[in-house]
Protein backbone atom coordinates (compact mmCIF):
# COMPACT_ATOMS: atom_id res chain seq x y z
CA UNK A 1 0.00 0.00 0.00
CA UNK A 2 1.69 3.24 -0.92
CA UNK A 3 1.99 5.46 1.47
CA UNK A 4 0.79 9.16 2.03
CA UNK A 5 1.93 12.73 1.76
CA UNK A 6 0.07 13.86 4.24
CA UNK A 7 1.83 14.34 7.47
CA UNK A 8 0.69 12.72 10.47
CA UNK A 9 -0.67 14.96 13.46
CA UNK A 10 -0.34 14.75 17.36
CA UNK A 11 -3.12 13.55 18.97
CA UNK A 12 -4.12 14.49 22.08
CA UNK A 13 -6.66 13.97 25.01
CA UNK A 14 -8.31 16.42 26.80
CA UNK A 15 -7.47 15.27 30.58
CA UNK A 16 -11.19 16.52 31.54
CA UNK A 17 -13.58 15.62 28.92
CA UNK A 18 -11.61 13.19 27.45
CA UNK A 19 -12.17 14.58 23.85
CA UNK A 20 -9.52 13.36 20.96
CA UNK A 21 -8.18 16.21 19.15
CA UNK A 22 -5.72 17.67 16.94
CA UNK A 23 -2.34 19.01 18.55
CA UNK A 24 -2.32 22.64 17.98
CA UNK A 25 -4.20 24.89 20.08
CA UNK A 26 -3.99 25.26 23.81
CA UNK A 27 -7.54 24.58 25.02
CA UNK A 28 -9.85 22.20 24.68
CA UNK A 29 -12.73 22.31 21.87
CA UNK A 30 -15.43 21.08 24.15
CA UNK A 31 -14.60 22.18 27.70
CA UNK A 32 -12.45 25.26 27.22
CA UNK A 33 -9.96 23.92 29.65
CA UNK A 34 -5.81 24.48 28.88
CA UNK A 35 -4.47 20.74 27.19
CA UNK A 36 -1.35 21.27 29.71
CA UNK A 37 2.22 19.58 28.46
CA UNK A 38 4.98 19.76 31.08
CA UNK A 39 7.69 21.40 29.90
CA UNK A 40 10.80 21.53 32.49
CA UNK A 41 14.06 23.29 30.65
CA UNK A 42 16.96 22.58 32.69
CA UNK A 43 19.72 24.43 31.69
CA UNK A 44 23.03 22.61 32.02
CA UNK A 45 25.15 24.73 34.35
CA UNK A 46 22.72 25.06 36.98
CA UNK A 47 22.91 21.27 37.44
CA UNK A 48 26.61 21.28 37.95
CA UNK A 49 26.81 24.57 40.06
CA UNK A 50 24.08 24.53 42.03
CA UNK A 51 21.77 22.03 42.71
CA UNK A 52 19.60 24.29 44.80
CA UNK A 53 18.25 25.90 41.90
CA UNK A 54 17.28 22.77 39.65
CA UNK A 55 15.79 21.65 42.60
CA UNK A 56 13.78 25.36 42.95
CA UNK A 57 13.01 25.24 39.13
CA UNK A 58 11.08 21.77 39.47
CA UNK A 59 9.89 22.15 42.11
CA UNK A 60 7.67 25.84 40.99
CA UNK A 61 6.92 23.66 38.13
CA UNK A 62 5.26 21.00 40.22
CA UNK A 63 3.22 23.83 42.12
CA UNK A 64 1.97 25.59 39.10
CA UNK A 65 0.71 22.84 37.62
CA UNK A 66 -0.99 21.68 40.72
CA UNK A 67 -2.48 24.84 41.50
CA UNK A 68 -3.83 24.82 37.95
CA UNK A 69 -5.56 21.40 38.60
CA UNK A 70 -6.83 22.86 41.71
CA UNK A 71 -5.72 20.09 44.04
CA UNK A 72 -4.21 20.40 47.14
CA UNK A 73 -1.08 18.64 47.86
CA UNK A 74 -2.66 15.86 49.84
CA UNK A 75 -4.70 15.05 46.39
CA UNK A 76 -1.80 15.05 44.44
CA UNK A 77 0.17 13.07 46.69
CA UNK A 78 -2.81 10.31 46.70
CA UNK A 79 -3.44 10.45 43.36
CA UNK A 80 0.61 9.69 42.99
CA UNK A 81 1.00 7.00 45.53
CA UNK A 82 3.33 9.14 47.77
CA UNK A 83 3.23 11.75 50.85
CA UNK A 84 1.65 15.07 51.32
CA UNK A 85 4.72 16.27 53.16
CA UNK A 86 7.28 14.63 50.49
CA UNK A 87 5.58 16.95 47.99
CA UNK A 88 5.83 20.02 50.20
CA UNK A 89 9.24 19.35 50.07
CA UNK A 90 9.87 18.72 46.54
CA UNK A 91 7.74 22.11 45.80
CA UNK A 92 10.22 24.48 48.64
CA UNK A 93 13.29 22.81 46.81
CA UNK A 94 14.21 20.72 50.07
CA UNK A 95 14.05 17.61 47.76
CA UNK A 96 15.08 16.75 43.96
CA UNK A 97 12.33 14.55 42.77
CA UNK A 98 13.29 11.33 40.89
CA UNK A 99 12.33 10.80 37.04
CA UNK A 100 9.88 8.16 38.23
CA UNK A 101 8.32 10.32 40.42
CA UNK A 102 8.28 12.84 38.01
CA UNK A 103 6.30 10.71 35.37
CA UNK A 104 4.17 10.06 38.67
CA UNK A 105 3.13 13.41 39.25
CA UNK A 106 2.70 14.63 35.24
CA UNK A 107 -0.13 11.35 34.86
CA UNK A 108 -2.01 12.49 38.15
CA UNK A 109 -2.01 15.96 36.50
CA UNK A 110 -2.79 15.33 33.61
CA UNK A 111 -0.37 16.51 31.25
CA UNK A 112 -0.22 14.64 28.22
CA UNK A 113 3.28 14.72 27.34
CA UNK A 114 6.55 14.90 29.32
CA UNK A 115 9.27 17.11 27.52
CA UNK A 116 12.65 17.69 30.01
CA UNK A 117 14.76 19.64 27.59
CA UNK A 118 18.29 19.55 28.53
CA UNK A 119 20.29 22.30 26.52
CA UNK A 120 23.96 23.46 26.75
Amino acid sequence: MPQSDVPSRDVLVCPWCKLRQFAGTAFCRRCRKPLTEFHLEIPIASITTEQKSLATLVGNTLRELRKRRRYSQLTLALKIGSHRTHVSRIERAQVIPTLPFLVRAAAALGVERLLIHVRD
